[in-house]
């Protein structure tokens, strides 16, 4: 019985040294962060701008203005924005916002929404405009709306900057498209000159790619994309039932143009998810927000978590210097080399990130777009240019004798 002790005894030490010394060589070896990379260090110096950038253009800045859109009718956009984005600064990456309830204005339930939704839509919301009557009224009662959207395109340069939270609301899109319609069939129905109707979709079309050129953060950016494939969409409805009464109609100068490529780069947004990521390791190294569970399962992992080399690892990624790889499936001891430092860090990027690859290949679909429409509008015109010069090439029959 006391060699039956004494084996037990060794036993239950070898079980627990093991894992304990292996944790202890784990400090070890994650005991000094790596330094700052000169991309990371990079991305950090343009966040810091932004957001002083940001922090001197608080007035008649269109970021704010959209953010606080949807106030109600008698209500301030732009105190309203800049009220959210305080109340945003005073967050951390992964903290929730106490919850509250915004008033918003009601959006009109007018038919031009419904049809542009089908897949059909220019055959779907052709009857509509033989109808001017039905959408004057609806633009008379929300004239205010369209008053409001005139002046978010007619404020300056847009300035946003990197400081999101998880939880945050993007844009209120679906209000600002609602005006957009607005504004563009007022556009087509209460301005009697067409210039008026090509006018207005530049104007729109000019702020969405400037907007699109300056947002940081991801989702707001394809929330201006759809408002830019929202200005085509629309617009291809109202120039060609102006071109039924006038077929000399010019299209708009942005149309004929190939979108600039820093309205469909994602390089912003990725720089403003890194920044994410470096808020949201610091959230896990804080914990102050965390229960006390949470803590105790979080506090022999953090020492294991490097936030330097993980922002350094990640600036590499997004940048194309390294690729995303899959997180180990085994405990090899080529794996358990290769997490020994950072592993938490290492992990995040493992599991916690995606492909910009699929957000890129989305947003340049805006330019195919944008060449389909143009051809669809001038092909016909193409057509009988071609087929005149070709009636004039061709060879007169000889008369008989």
């Amino acid at each position: 019985m006391r060699h039956f002790f004494r084996a037990l005894k060794w036993i239950l030490f070898t079980l627990l040294f093991i894992p304990v010394g292996g944790y202890l060589i784990l400090l070890l070896i994650n005991l000094q962060d790596s330094a700052p990379s000169a991309q990371a260090s990079a991305y950090l110096e343009q966040v810091n701008a932004e957001e002083v950038a940001l922090s001197q253009h608080l007035e008649h800045n269109p970021y704010l203005y959209a953010l606080g859109f949807d106030a109600p009718k008698d209500d301030d956009p732009m105190a309203l924005g800049l009220e959210r984005y305080q109340a945003l600064r005073q967050l951390e990456a992964m903290q929730r916002p106490t919850q509250t309830v915004d008033e918003k204005f009601e959006r009109p339930q007018w038919a031009i929404t419904t049809c542009l939704k089908q897949e059909g839509y220019l055959d779907e919301c052709a009857p509509l405009m033989a109808e001017p009557e039905t959408l004057r009224a609806t633009l008379n009662d929300y004239a205010w709306l369209v008053e409001r959207y005139r002046t978010l395109l007619s404020l300056g340069k847009w300035q946003d900057d990197t400081r999101f939270n998880m939880y945050s609301d993007l844009l209120p899109i679906q209000h600002l498209i609602a005006a957009q319609h607005l504004y563009l069939v007022d556009a087509y129905i209460n301005d009697t000159d067409s210039t008026s109707l090509i006018t207005a979709l530049d104007e729109d079309m000019r702020f969405w790619q400037q907007a699109a050129m300056r947002i940081n953060m991801l989702g707001n950016k394809f929330l201006a994309i759809s408002a830019l494939k929202q200005n085509m969409k629309l617009g291809e409805l109202l120039v060609g039932q102006i071109r039924t009464e006038d077929e000399d109609t010019s299209l708009p100068s942005l149309w004929l143009t190939p979108i600039p490529g820093d309205v469909l780069s994602l390089e912003r947004a990725k720089r403003g998810e890194w920044h994410f990521l470096i808020k949201m390791t610091q959230s896990f190294k804080m914990g102050e927000e965390a229960d006390f569970t949470t803590k105790v399962t979080e506090a022999p992992l953090m020492p294991l978590l490097q936030q330097q080399d993980t922002a350094n690892r990640y600036a590499d990624i997004l940048t194309g210097k390294a690729s995303i790889e899959q997180c180990p499936s085994d405990l090899s001891l080529s794996t358990l080399q290769e997490y020994a430092y950072n592993p938490m860090g290492k992990f995040i990027l493992c599991s916690g990130i995606s492909s910009f690859e699929s957000y890129q290949a989305t947003a340049n679909k805006v330019e195919s777009l944008r060449a389909e429409l143009v051809s669809r509008l001038t092909s016909p015109t193409i057509s009988a240019e071609v087929a005149a010069k070709a009636n004039e090439e061709k060879p007169r029959e000889s008369s008989p004798e």
